[in-house]
Parts: structure tokens; C-alpha cells; sequence
């Protein structure tokens, strides 16, 4: 057995396996099956395209076994004019109530973001939830503990360590909880399959009426101050890749602002 067989009572000849294949992995033979290419295993990276395109389920991926491939329901309709509202009211939320969320909800919405796409389909991330908000706090003072230590530290930046003085927090606004996406080292597409990741999630989160924001200055800081890369706890050659606080939010926005009109150029 191959890594991909194909079962010819059900193929309908179609080809669409090997129209949608990133890498060209199937021929056709001399009765118009498709063929996976000998040698292939080794250059197939289990997008499951070809499971994904086959309408009569005719194809068998070994690392990507048909009965854990659910099949789409087309009769859920999703409404654009709700998508878009959805996308433009978004907002970056820093006032969050103090009640945690539930642990299911945050996996929930977990298992929806791991879909987003990955370089070559890596899937290289791993997720860390700090859930105890005094934890929460705590890395945000580790952060303004190297802010501190700065010498070149900006004057506007100087202001959020006066901030975090006087009782604010303008590192992870109180939130209750953060999430953080991580990566191995030698990743070179860590950030950006982070920032994809979690921008997945954080509107999977708004949908379920929860509020995020990310948390640039963590990101910055977990890069460079020992500190806090020691209270991340992160595995052994794996580093941050992007971090969102979450909760849920304070307050109930009612209005979209206007934003400035897309640079588009047409050629």
C-alpha cells in the first residue's frame, strides 16, 4: 500500500486530485485513473487537497484517513452581510470584566484558529493559555521590568512605566487571561504563520462575544529579557511568535468608525 490508493469502483476519472495538488503529485494512467507519482511520499506535505476535492470519496490518504475527514455541510449558509459586520466591528478591546472564561470556550476556539493555513502546511505552532489572571499580571510586570532597564527607553513608552506605577496596566490591560502561539526557532515562517493563527482566532473569539487585543509589547519583550522568557516556560528552542489578551470585554461598542480608504492600485 502507498501513501495514496485509489479505489476505482468509486474514481470518477475527474482528475480534480491532480488539479489540486500544490506540488503535482499525480499522473493519470492508461484508463484515466490518477496515479500517485512513485517517490511522492517523501514530497507530499499532507495539505489533504486531494481529500479535501473528491466528491466521491474515492481516494485514500494514509497520514490523512478519510473517516477523520468530515465532510462540509453545505446547507449551513453563512450570511456576508453578517461576515463583513463582523470583520469591520472588530476592535481591539483593553477593558476587560474580571470573571474568567470558561476553559472549554477558550479550547473551542482554539480547535477553530489550528485550521488557519501554515507555510507548507508545517503546522509548526503550539498554543500556551495563561488562565490565572495574577499570572497574567505578572508577566506584564516582567515587562515593564525591562522597560525599566531600558536606557533608551522613548519618552512615550517612559509614560507606561509611570502607568504601571501608579496602579494601570498598560502592558496586558488586566485582562484575564492571554494566549500565546509559539514556534520552534528554526522556523523561518514563524511570525507569520503566528500573526495568521491568531487573527483566525481572534475573530473566532468575537463571534462567541469575547474580546481580544494583541500583546505587542510581550511579543517584543519575550524576544530579548530572559525573565520573562523563563516565566513563559516555553519548550526547549521555541520561541513566541505572537500573543493576544483575552476576555470578555467591558463594554458593548454600537458604532463602526470610518477608517482611511484602501491604497489600491489597478493594473
Amino acid at each position: 500500500m502507498g501513501l495514496v490508493t485509489i479505489d476505482h469502483t468509486t474514481c470518477a476519472k475527474d482528475g480534480l486530485c491532480g488539479d489540486v495538488c500544490p506540488v503535482g503529485l499525480f499522473d493519470t494512467n492508461t484508463e484515466g485513473f490518477p496515479v500517485f507519482r512513485a517517490g511522492g511520499e517523501q514530497i507530499c506535505f499532507d495539505c489533504g487537497h486531494c481529500v479535501a476535492i473528491c466528491p466521491s470519496s474515492a481516494l485514500q490518504h494514509e497520514r490523512l484517513p478519510l473517516a477523520q475527514s468530515s465532510a462540509i455541510d453545505r446547507t449551513l449558509k453563512v450570511s456576508l452581510p453578517a461576515l463583513d459586520q463582523l470583520m469591520e466591528s472588530r476592535r481591539s478591546v483593553r477593558e476587560f470584566k474580571t470573571e474568567p472564561l470558561p476553559q472549554a470556550l477558550i479550547h473551542q476556539t482554539i480547535e477553530v484558529a489550528r485550521w488557519a493555513p501554515t507555510a507548507v502546511n508545517r503546522q509548526p505552532l503550539s498554543w500556551l493559555v495563561i488562565q490565572n489572571p495574577a499570572e497574567v499580571q505578572r508577566l506584564a510586570g516582567l515587562v515593564v521590568d525591562a522597560l525599566r532597564q531600558d536606557a533608551d527607553l522613548p519618552p512615550r513608552y517612559a509614560a507606561f512605566v509611570q502607568m504601571w506605577d501608579q496602579g494601570m496596566d498598560p502592558v496586558l490591560r488586566k485582562a484575564p487571561h492571554l494566549v500565546v502561539v509559539h514556534g520552534p526557532d528554526d522556523w523561518a515562517w514563524c511570525a507569520e504563520d503566528g500573526a495568521i493563527a491568531l487573527s483566525q482566532f481572534e475573530l473566532a473569539a468575537a463571534a462567541r462575544g469575547m474580546g481580544t487585543c494583541w500583546a505587542g509589547f510581550l511579543m517584543h519583550i519575550a524576544k530579548v529579557y530572559p525573565p520573562l522568557q523563563a516565566a513563559l516556560g516555553l519548550p526547549e528552542g521555541h520561541s513566541v511568535c505572537g500573543a493576544l489578551m483575552l476576555g470578555m470585554p467591558k463594554y458593548r461598542y454600537q458604532r463602526i468608525p470610518p477608517r482611511n480608504p484602501a491604497k489600491v492600485e489597478w493594473r
